[in-house]
Parts: structure tokens; C-alpha cells; sequence
């Protein structure tokens, strides 16, 4: 069975962009406390560079394809 896209996100914001779990499960919260997609919101505080922000819609993209 695939991992879901949720899944596939996680692990490439781990092993690509190195964050950790905590971080991850932060920028969820704030996402969906605000209303914001993940990647803006990891980008808007910080927790990911533009060029990370970058990287990660690359990667959208790609798996959506």
C-alpha cells in the first residue's frame, strides 16, 4: 500500500528540509488554526527558508503530476 500524500510530505520535510516531528506537528496546528496551507505557514514563521518554501512546492508538484 502507497502512503498517503500526507505521509510522503513528512517524510520528505524530514529527510529532505531536516526538520523534526515537532516542528512538523506545529506548523499543522498553526495551519489549521489560521487557515493556511502547511507550506506558508512553515515559511511565514520561520521554521522553513524561502528556498525551503521552494523546494517543498517543487515536491508538491512532482507527487502531483
Amino acid at each position: 500500500m502507497k502512503p498517503n500524500k500526507t505521509t510522503d510530505i513528512n517524510n520528505f520535510l524530514i529527510s529532505k528540509l531536516g526538520l523534526n516531528s515537532k516542528a512538523i506537528e506545529l506548523g499543522i496546528k498553526l495551519a489549521n488554526k489560521n487557515g493556511t496551507s502547511l507550506p506558508i505557514t512553515l515559511w511565514s514563521h520561520s521554521i522553513i527558508s524561502t528556498h525551503d518554501l521552494n523546494e517543498l512546492y517543487k515536491y508538491i508538484y512532482r507527487t502531483n503530476s
